[in-house]
């Protein structure tokens, strides 16, 4: 069972550092859309709070999974070919992703500029 789990998380490393810009695309357009007026944006700005939100928990979740698998999951922001190593763990990543939801939930509870309550 750890055997297939291993090999299950040894063939996602590829798909990790993609899924990180993901989440950074998401939040970065959520952030803009949240200043833009209207419903549709709104909703899609609610979208990119859930993408964000899901990614992080997923790096959170991964973190621990890799953990009791014996492992020390991160990511390597440096270039391998050069022998630079950035390693961040998932669990920084994944409370980076959260602490980003948050704050894109703030800026979509806050009243909008010049309204009426």
């Amino acid at each position: 069972m750890k055997g297939m789990l291993m090999d299950m998380m040894s063939a996602m490393m590829p798909l990790m550092k993609p899924l990180v810009w993901i989440a950074l695309a998401a939040f970065v357009a959520g952030v803009a859309l949240a200043f833009i007026k209207g419903n549709a944006t709104l909703r899609m700005a609610r979208l990119a709070l859930w993408v964000v939100a899901g990614i992080g928990l997923f790096f959170v979740l991964a973190q621990f999974m890799g953990l009791w698998l014996g492992a020390q999951p991160s990511i390597n922001f440096g270039d391998a070919s050069k022998f630079e190593f950035i390693l961040v763990p998932f669990w920084q990543l994944g409370i980076a992703a959260l602490i980003g939801a948050f704050v894109l939930k703030w800026l979509l509870k806050r009243p909008t500029p010049g309204a009426t309550t």
